[in-house]
């Protein structure tokens, strides 16, 4: 194996191609929508603190994608507006979702989503198995 091959393999890319963007955006208009704000209208009852909070992380993610001007981070009061939670329960599924590596800790307080993650996230809230849709 060649170098090139070998650090095409080690270095993973962590932007979604076009087509995988609209795989996600199209798992995500069941759950959740977002306005050119960036505020997350969540459009599926019945989910858990925990899977609230990474809804919004991963909506917030792809609307940065699709937007540059919606920030792609979010504080724990920003979670909590957008989830309904508590602040202090939005925040500790946020740290929940750091720890899961669902998300990275950006500065104090903040979290955005991880791409690799979003989908395996999605397989696991619609109950999919995870190589259905060609990820790791």
């Amino acid at each position: 194996m060649s170098i090139e091959e070998l650090r095409n393999e080690f270095l993973v890319d962590d932007d979604l191609g076009e087509e995988k963007l609209a795989s996600v955006i199209k798992r995500l208009l069941p759950i959740c929508v977002v306005d050119k704000r960036g505020s997350v209208e969540i459009k599926r009852g019945g989910l858990s603190g925990r899977q609230l909070v990474k809804v919004v992380l991963a909506a917030r993610l792809i609307a940065h994608v699709l937007d540059q001007a919606i920030s792609d981070e979010l504080n724990a009061e920003e979670l909590a507006a957008n989830t309904g939670l508590p602040k202090n329960q939005a925040s500790a599924r946020a740290k929940e979702a750091f720890d899961e590596k669902f998300a990275d800790r950006t500065a104090r307080g903040n979290y955005r989503a991880r791409m690799r993650k979003i989908h395996e996230f999605l397989d696991e809230l619609t109950g999919k198995a995870g190589k259905e849709h060609g990820h790791d």
